[in-house]
């Protein structure tokens, strides 16, 4: 009932959506291979994706554009949203989130075994599943940073709070760097080795964050 109060017709068909995937995930999604984490990783990159049609369809035909009296001409067009930085965050929380549920995946590899749950390590082996996973840090790592080109004209380490575009570099670079390096120390061992990769798990959230925060 919830989705009914999201402003405009996309967006709220993006929350229904979701909400039936998470109540098919346990029992149609989760035995699939590939399906669960790419489901997981969808659900969680498309967010910004709604909020931010939700908040386009406000600006533009929301009773806040009737009220201002802005004309129609004048409105936010809508391929803007596209070409923005939401367009990289998407892509790097997809491939981030894709990596953290195969690196659980890893983790979970017996008790998948033991409940018929084909997973990516189940039924391809660990050092697959660990070379998917840096692929995907990779890509997540690579998504980040794109958004936040401007570290390469670093000026002044002390102008780092003050200056927007650094600060964004910065953080994508840190938060990228080390995502990418706790998924890649997994995949040394070929995913073989389980509490470093329950370690990577555990520490992917902070990275995630991170990369996050790089595009406030």
């Amino acid at each position: 009932f919830s989705s009914a109060a999201v402003p405009g017709i996309i967006p709220r068909t993006m929350v229904i959506g979701a909400a039936i995937i998470t109540y098919l995930y346990t029992t149609v999604l989760k035995p699939r291979t590939w399906i669960k984490n790419l489901s997981c990783a969808a659900l969680v990159a498309m967010s910004p994706v709604t909020s931010g049609l939700a908040a386009w369809h406000v600006l533009t035909d929301g009773p806040f554009v009737l009220k201002l009296g802005i004309e129609t001409a004048t409105r936010l067009p809508f391929h803007l949203i596209f070409k923005s930085r939401l367009s990289w965050l998407v892509v790097s929380l997809f491939f981030g989130i894709m990596s953290r549920e195969i690196l659980m995946d890893i983790t979970d590899c017996e008790g998948d075994r033991n409940a018929d749950i084909c997973t990516l390590p189940v039924k391809y082996g660990s050092k697959y599943a660990s070379s998917v996973a840096l692929g995907c840090s990779a890509m997540s790592a690579l998504a980040a940073c794109g958004a936040s080109r401007s570290i390469l004209n670093f000026v002044d380490f002390a102008e780092l709070f003050m200056n927007p575009p650094v600060r964004r570099g910065l953080l994508s670079f840190i938060g990228s760097w080390g995502l990418l390096y706790r998924t890649a120390r997994v995949y040394s061992t070929r995913g073989e080795d389980v509490g470093l990769a329950e370690r990577a798990v555990r520490e992917g959230t902070f990275w995630v964050v991170l990369i996050l925060a790089s595009f406030v």
